[in-house]
């Protein structure tokens, strides 16, 4: 072998090795760690370890600690533990990382929520109510702007929940979809994304105030039982009671001692200027108030400290300052006392999981506009797995079925395609485990397309060289020509192919985005594997002595 030889086959072993290195994430043994409650009991971890059966599992119990060893655990699995009406006594659920994620940077190929179920969301931007409070039209700039915004609010709160690989994309500027793998009951991230996140301090208007009370008792006005037309109420009032346009009428709302829910319980006019923004918040800690009721401890910037002193100043002592978020008024405490310090509380008989929530989004920032839930989807694993299942036999068939056909017509060369067949897939699927891909039913045929349009390069390479056999050259001649004529045709027909899978990619998105990253990713390999790995064979057992005939 010469040395030039020995290179390309170093080369081969490495990626080879590489590849199947990165593929492990996905297809090898990994790890998952569940930590459970100091109230769990033996039964609890029976049922855990029910889940996960011997011996294609291996279990180990540590003080509160289950780790489960196998192959096949990944995030659909992590999340049907982390299903609290499930598994309520489960804390943290985590998949620890494979050797290869830290040697390599491997990733995990992640299942999308087709394959594995979860939820979907579809909000649309309240453009109407913003352009009302900002006094002007706003331009197809500024929604795009606000569109982007928005976006990467939500990323940084959709993170915080842990969903692994959620898609978020605009549709045009006027609404967002969600994908959420694996969240079937998705109320905490629901709760998290129709809060704006804007909190406000402002003076109220206690002749109005009473005024709006006094129309509402003349008249009797009425919520419907999903508060569905708090706007149009409003409206009402307002109209009824001529309401200045320098003021706006909101509700105040308490808490339902039964159903735990908050309610408007009566209208609060407030001054349309903010005393103090949510921007002006540098701070904020779950704290609580003089009652010990759960509350927001927050330190405003040296420019909110300003804003809050004149707010609280003597001019308003005997005056409400209503804390308002999202429109919604939760507290009004009566001034008697200036704030020079910066430092004040945000209270409204929160519960645990808001005051949380709301001070993760005082930190993150308010969504720039009011996002409503105008569609809403829930995926089933049953039929994630069914997709999983059936392109699985699909691409066991379809190997087959090429296998049968290229032995049957090319014999030994017929042989060493499929032996190709087979890298051409661990590459690719190396490939996609490097870049952290997630696997959707598109994506997961154009895997299997892959299959079977990568033995087009063996066709085209055999068939040019059994052209050269018939027109009397040897063996060793005939396949050196074969490769090289054949070079072209393939290196064209797979070119456009990745075109059209990059312009795919380009004015896709989602589902298409995933066929077009699968298919192209497959004609990469597929080229490496025909052009470089099998020319390689080829090349090694025609170099030495004059062969008389070939297999093909």
């Amino acid at each position: 072998m010469t040395q030039r030889n020995l290179l390309k086959l170093l080369i081969i072993i490495a990626v080879t090795i590489v590849a199947v290195i990165l593929v492990l994430p996905t297809v090898g043994i990994n790890v998952l760690e569940i930590h459970l409650s100091d109230s769990a009991t033996s039964q609890n971890v029976d049922s855990i370890k029910s889940r996960f059966p011997s011996p294609k599992y291996k279990t180990d119990v540590e003080d509160k600690i289950i780790r489960i060893e196998g192959s096949g655990i990944n995030n659909a699995v992590m999340n049907e533990i982390l299903k609290k009406e499930d598994y309520p006594f489960v804390r943290e659920a985590k998949i620890l990382p494979h050797w290869a994620e830290k040697a390599l940077l491997a990733k995990r190929i992640n299942l999308g929520l087709d394959l594995q179920g979860g939820s979907m969301l579809v909000l649309e931007a309240n453009y109407a109510k913003m352009q009302e409070k900002m006094g002007r039209v706003l331009t197809d700039k500024d929604k795009n702007e606000i569109t982007n915004q928005a976006l990467d609010l939500l990323q940084n709160r959709i993170d915080t929940f842990g969903v692994s690989e959620p898609q978020i994309r605009a549709r045009g500027n006027e609404a967002i979809e969600l994908q959420l793998p694996g969240v079937r009951d998705p109320k905490a991230v629901k709760a998290a994304i129709g809060m704006t996140g804007r909190v406000e301090y402002r003076l109220v208007d206690e002749t109005f105030s009473a005024k709006a009370s006094q129309n509402v008792k003349e008249k009797g006005l009425k919520f419907s039982d999903d508060y569905s037309n708090i706007d149009s109420v409003r409206e009402t009032i307002s109209k009824d009671i001529s309401l200045p346009s320098d003021k706006e009428l909101l509700f105040y709302y308490e808490r339902d001692q039964n159903t735990k829910k908050i309610f408007p319980a009566y209208p609060v006019v407030l001054e349309k200027a903010v005393s103090l923004a949510g921007s002006d918040i540098a701070m904020a800690t779950p704290g609580y108030d003089d009652y010990g009721r759960l509350a927001v401890n927050f330190t405003t910037t040296s420019d909110g400290a300003k804003k809050f002193a004149d707010a609280t100043a003597k001019k308003n002592w005997g005056r409400r300052l209503a804390i308002v978020i999202d429109d919604k008024v939760r507290s009004a405490p009566s001034l008697n006392v200036q704030i020079n310090t910066g430092k004040a509380i945000i209270e409204g008989s929160f519960t645990e999981d808001e005051v949380n929530m709301l001070v993760r989004i005082i930190k993150e920032g308010a969504l720039p506009v009011d996002l409503k839930i105008v569609e809403e989807r829930t995926v089933g694993p049953s039929l994630g797995q069914d997709a999983i299942d059936a392109g699985i036999k699909a691409g066991i068939v379809a190997l087959i079925a090429i296998s049968i056909f290229m032995v049957a017509y090319y014999k030994a060369a017929g042989l060493v395609s499929i032996i190709g067949l087979f890298l051409n897939g661990v590459y690719a699927l190396a490939l996609l485990s490097w870049l952290g891909f997630t696997l959707t039913l598109p994506g997961l045929a154009g895997f299997v397309l892959t299959l079977g349009v990568a033995v087009d390069a063996n066709v085209i390479i055999y068939e040019r060289i059994r052209e050269e056999i018939r027109s009397g050259k040897s063996v060793k001649t005939s396949v050196h020509l074969g490769f090289e004529r054949a070079f072209w045709t393939i290196f064209d027909s797979n070119l456009t192919t990745v075109l059209a899978a990059l312009i795919l990619s380009m004015v896709g998105s989602g589902p298409i985005k995933g066929y077009a990253v699968t298919l192209t990713i497959g004609v990469i390999s597929n080229m490496f594997v025909a052009l470089y790995v099998t020319k390689f064979y080829y090349m090694i057992t025609t170099s030495g002595k004059d062969k008389k005939k070939l297999s093909i």
